[in-house]
């Protein structure tokens, strides 16, 4: 985009709401259209199906591909109308395709979701396997992480899945909003898989009983969601997040993103260029380390070690 163009599309922003934003932005999705054959087992039972994980008739189109190697680029075609808006719980949502350009999401987050500019950036990495700790770690860990979020105005990137310590940030989340600091804001962004999210069409439907009862069973903690049946490679999302890039290269219980992710937080790292200061901390497996990093606030660097 241009920087004449820019400046009309930011002194235009104003005047429409974050859908109609998203919508001149011209945000598309994924869909797997030419079918290449795949023998799996799911639940110990072996199926046909697509490498994108879908059967057959699922497909729009009559090709079948065989003895090449299934790709976004080659099986996927964009579909226009990418689902977007709000959850029942008040978050931001965008279905966008794997390969939107980075300069488009900042537009999302910036222009149309309206976010201040991050002086900040941590970025919440771990394995999906849950893990016990005692009421006193999770209180230093909780308090930790949020008053270094509070005073340094960061933005939170996670997956987004209600799993493993994105879930115990979910739930520090949950605290916060509940406590007497709930004028200040945070910023808690999941970056997950459209296809990987458990009831996705079911959750991100405009609101009726339906959809208000899934949500519901998220936010109240109980169990009885995450006792149904889960396919391999689908997770529930973690509903206390503020907003939620649910990515899509057209497959369904794919759990890879490639760099993406990666990508676009050094993207936005870029977007401030008077800050002498960014930060950039990945939290990853170990739950001993996690702590020490946030007490020790070892989270800032210089901008060039990014």
């Amino acid at each position: 985009m241009s920087s004449s163009r820019s400046s009309v599309y930011r002194q235009s922003r104003r005047a429409h709401s974050p859908d109609d934003m998203i919508d001149q932005l011209n945000i598309r999705s994924r869909t797997c259209h030419l079918y290449t054959s795949s023998r799996r087992a799911d639940n110990d039972q072996y199926e046909e199906t697509c490498e994108c994980k879908r059967p057959q008739d699922k497909h729009p189109g009559e090709k079948v591909i065989e003895n090449i190697r299934w790709s976004m680029k080659l099986n996927t075609r964009e579909e226009i109308n990418a689902e977007h808006g709000q959850l029942q719980t008040g978050a931001w949502f965008v279905r966008l395709a794997m390969d939107t350009p980075e300069e488009k999401v900042k537009h999302i987050f910036l222009d149309a979701w309206k976010l201040p500019e991050p002086l900040f950036i941590i970025s919440v990495l771990g394995g999906a396997k849950y893990f016990k700790t005692s009421d006193q770690l999770e209180i230093i860990f909780i308090n930790g992480l949020f008053d270094l979020i509070q005073k340094s105005g960061a933005w939170l990137f996670t997956s987004g899945y209600d799993t493993g310590i994105v879930r115990l940030v979910g739930r520090a989340l949950h605290q916060f909003k509940l406590s007497k600091f709930t004028e200040n804001s945070i910023t808690a962004i999941g970056i997950c898989k459209w296809g990987c999210i458990r009831d996705v069409e079911k959750i991100t439907r405009p609101m009726d009983e339906e959809t208000e009862q899934i949500t519901t069973n998220g936010l109240d903690g109980t169990n009885k969601n995450r006792l149904k049946t889960r396919r391999s490679g689908e997770w529930d999302l973690e509903m206390h997040h503020s907003h939620y890039l649910m990515l899509d290269d057209g497959t369904i219980r794919k759990y890879e993103t490639e760099d993406y992710r990666t990508r676009l937080i050094t993207h936005m790292a870029r977007i401030n260029s008077e800050h002498d200061l960014f930060g950039d901390d990945h939290i990853i497996n170990g739950y001993n380390s996690i702590i020490n990093q946030v007490l020790s606030n070892s989270f800032l660097f210089e901008k060039g070690n990014l």
